[in-house]
């Protein structure tokens, strides 16, 4: 008789073996989860502390617990908004409503000088690994990599991930939104997969993997998986980043109720480009009329009235580089009102998403443990858009830079200033937008040397812990902090080991004792600062800084000349000092009354950057001048019908040289009763309007349509029709001048080896088509290249007919200093213009 069975004959029969069973059950135990070295992860195999004889009579059964945190350790929620300034939320005085960031602040604590890398990944970097960033490869952007090992993207194995150390501690971990730490070449569906989210220590990530996102039609990655384009009607990013964040934290509550969480909510907003539905940004609508340099005053005066500033701190004055709001006609007001009009919405719409995650959790009682800190920023607010804004970020980052004229005249193009701000634009709004959010600060995104770029808000909430609800703190504080903070906040220690591998010491400091003492001392006292060269090094209270002589959104050939190797001597760039102590906005230098100072912080930061891996300065920037990449030398690439969202990063490296695109199809010609339509459709596309290529079949013709940055459309076609069964077609350019950025050249297509057309193509884009648009075969998935199109009904979605096999073959492209060294910007900026 077994477990279970029932006998109406002998009941008591039955209930013997069942009684056995039962006794053997309670005679063993579960292990508890006894204390291990913490600092060794992860924890090792537990002995069996039952007893086994040789059959079950005797033996006791035991078994091992699942690692758990410590007692009552808390959830953590750690939010990081992109591309924001000091001076933009409401919380700290700025325009942008943030109710969610004001609550939480009147929850817990404001901190006003917390500071950051000045650059997105770099931040990321030290902030999820407690290292500085040069320490763990991320001296600059993961699209950016150099040849040393402060610049290489690769995470070392010896710098365990915050995520990690805590899922080795019985936590759940997940991450949404922006990642921007793999390496450019590794963000695809061969991996190498070690630097994507789940390896470095989070069991579930949804998101994106690059530094930037459509808001509208991003490329998603869902684990190790990319799995592209939405498809649903009405998506929006932020409201999706909710929806998987409350569903995880839901899911992993429902099984594991008393296991903590830690939830990283990085938002791709606002970073460029700026998109947010119509309705957030119609509440700004006139709102900024008065300019940036009005604003720059009113938010001066409201951070005075919140305290978030002290009553002494000062109102930096205008760079020149920053042309005043007077200078500007009745016209270009109206698109500059507008471009904060949007970034405001986009910011508001970006805080209200926390909202969502931070509603979810106290309608599951799980406010009062759950610790939040709330990062306004990555960096300061971007200078990247130049003096006028752009309607597609894109020209800035290929060094294309637009007159006012030409913004007004391609917002025209692409449906008006209405349009801006939805999916038809890439946009970006005017530099001095951004100076004005990093208020009462100088500069911005990119610069090290100076606040505007270094110092962002945060607020943290932790009704358990923080009592004093609604208070200031101003000691220094610094992104590789975070995680100790968090550690400590946990009872955890900072482990050793990790896999076998003896760990780096985080080089931040816990700052946990300030959530219940204003007055606890900093324990963050030096801190060294560099992204691209702009340079600073605190030390109790003082920073002696040297920013480069470059405008953030200056990269054409003159300005990078000037920092070519052998021209540039750093030791002769100026050297500002200040005493942050008493000088909280780094208003008044005074290195000239403290040159003992200036020159023991000289001295300090460049130990620092040999310590830290900073050196070689501008190691990121080698290629330009002719350093290697540190890729394969690979010129034939192929690829099968099917394969769809090939990162920005990884398509063949088609620039400014010689190529040829040939595909090998099955043309199944019009046939039946009903002449069903014959070939057509996408064969390979690359980007979209806004920058790209496309090589498609469209009434039976070959055509291949190149966007220049959405400033110029260039289009041929086949003469003859392509004819039935197999057919190889193929798409080459001729560059002139190959390895010249942006060379020109002949572009021709081809049926069957004969040649159907050519046409001249005068100029090309010089370093990336999108940030973040992928390339399809078969598809063209996103907004499309040909913006006439709308595929599925003109043509079909997906192709029809045969794809055998795309190949991409490179010609030569040896870039020469003399190349690298001419103004092509000159010519190709002129070209443009005309």
């Amino acid at each position: 008789m077994f477990l279970g069975e029932t006998s109406m004959r002998n009941p008591i029969k039955c209930l013997i073996p069942i009684t056995v069973v039962i006794a053997l059950q309670t005679s063993g135990s579960i292990a508890a989860d006894a204390e291990w070295d913490r600092t060794v992860l992860p924890r090792p195999p537990q002995p069996f502390e039952g007893v086994t004889k040789r059959t079950l009579e005797g033996s006791v059964a035991a078994f091992t617990s699942p690692v758990k945190a410590p007692p009552n350790a808390p959830n953590v929620l750690l939010v990081l908004i992109d591309d924001a300034g000091f001076g933009n939320p409401s919380t700290f005085g700025g325009p942008v409503a943030t109710p969610t960031l004001d609550k939480l602040a009147a929850e817990g604590l404001r901190y006003n000088r917390f500071h950051v890398t000045a650059l997105c990944s770099p931040t990321r970097a030290a902030l999820l690994s407690g290292r500085n960033h040069h320490a763990v490869g991320f001296g600059s952007i993961s699209e950016v990599i150099g040849g040393w090992p402060g610049y290489n993207t690769m995470w070392p194995t010896s710098a365990a991930s915050i995520a990690k150390i805590l899922q080795g501690n019985g936590y759940n971990t997940a991450a949404m939104g922006k990642w921007h730490l793999t390496p450019d070449a590794q963000q695809g569906a061969a991996g190498p997969f070690d630097r994507w989210p789940n390896a470095l220590g989070f069991d579930y990530f949804w998101g994106f993997l690059g530094g930037e996102s459509g808001q509208f039609d991003p490329v998603l990655t869902e684990n190790n998986t990319i799995i592209g384009v939405p498809k649903e009607k009405d998506f929006y990013l932020n409201d999706a980043m909710v929806e998987h964040a409350v569903t995880w934290i839901r899911d992993q509550k429902a099984q594991s109720p008393d296991k903590p969480f830690f939830l990283y909510f990085a938002t791709g907003a606002t970073h460029a480009p700026h998109q947010v539905p119509k309705e957030w940004s119609d509440k700004y609508k006139g709102k900024f009329d008065q300019g940036w340099d009005k604003l720059r005053e009113e938010t001066y005066a409201r951070q005075k009235q919140l305290g978030v500033i002290p009553a002494n701190a000062k109102l930096t004055p205008r760079d020149p580089a920053f042309p005043p709001w007077d200078s500007a006609s009745p016209d270009v007001k109206k698109l500059y009102s507008h471009q904060m009009e949007v970034y405001a919405g986009y910011q508001e719409n970006a805080d209200h998403a926390v909202g969502d995650v931070v509603k979810a959790i106290e309608d599951m009682g799980l406010a009062d443990n759950t610790l939040i800190i709330y990062i306004f920023g990555d960096n300061g607010a971007s200078m990247e858009g130049t003096e006028s804004g752009t309607f597609n970020e894109m020209t800035t980052l290929n060094g294309v830079p637009l007159t006012t004229d030409q913004q007004l005249k391609a917002i025209k193009a692409y449906g008006g200033l209405d349009k801006w701000g939805g999916p038809d634009m890439a946009p970006h709004y005017a530099a001095a937008w951004a100076w004005a959010g990093n208020t009462p600060f100088k500069w911005g995104k990119q610069v090290a040397s100076h606040l505007g770029g270094i110092r962002n808000p945060m607020v943290i909430a932790w009704p358990k812990r923080i009592k004093g609800k609604g208070g200031l703190r101003s000691q220094f504080t610094h992104c590789t902090d975070i995680a100790p903070t968090i550690l400590q906040a946990a009872g955890l220690p900072e482990p050793k080991e990790v896999n076998g591998l003896a760990q780096m010491p985080m080089q931040g400091a816990s700052f946990l004792s300030t959530f219940d003492d204003s007055n606890a001392p900093s324990q963050h006292t030096q801190q060294y600062f560099e992204i691209l060269g702009n340079r600073a090094m605190y030390k109790d209270g003082w920073l002696a800084c040297w920013r480069l002589d470059r405008i953030p959104w200056k990269i054409d050939p003159e300005t990078l000349s000037r920092f070519a190797p052998g021209k540039w001597n750093p030791d002769q760039d100026k050297c500002e000092l200040y005493n942050l102590d008493e000088d909280f906005s780094q208003a008044d230098d005074v290195a000239d009354k403290y040159p003992d100072k200036v020159r023991e912080l000289t001295a300090l930061f460049w130990a620092e950057a040999e310590k830290y891996q900073v050196l070689p300065l501008l190691g990121e920037m080698a290629t330009v001048w002719g350093f290697p990449k540190g890729l394969p030398d690979q010129t034939k690439y192929t690829y099968y019908n099917g394969t769809e969202n090939i990162s920005s990063g990884m398509i063949p490296p088609i620039y400014n040289r010689s190529y040829s695109i040939s595909a090998d199809l099955d043309n199944p010609g019009r046939s039946g009763l009903r002449l069903l339509p014959g070939i057509a459709g996408v064969i390979v596309a690359e980007g979209s309007f806004l920058g790209g290529f496309s090589l498609y079949v469209e009434n039976g013709y070959l055509k291949h349509t190149y966007s220049l940055l959405g400033l110029k459309l260039d289009t041929i076609s086949s003469h003859d029709a392509l004819p039935k069964g197999k057919v190889n077609v193929r798409y080459e350019f001729i560059a002139d001048k190959p390895g010249e950025f942006g060379t020109g050249g002949t572009s021709r297509l081809f049926i069957n080896g004969k040649q159907q057309a050519e046409a001249k193509m005068e100029h090309s884009v010089p370093f990336r088509f999108a940030s973040y648009a992928g390339m399809d075969i078969g598809t063209d998935n996103g907004l499309p290249v040909v913006p006439k199109f709308e595929y599925t009904k003109i043509l079909p979605k997906y192709f029809r007919g045969t794809i055998e096999r795309v190949e991409f073959d490179l010609g030569p492209a040896k870039v020469s200093a003399q190349n690298l060294q001419r103004m092509y910007l000159e010519r190709f900026a002129r070209a443009v213009r005309n």
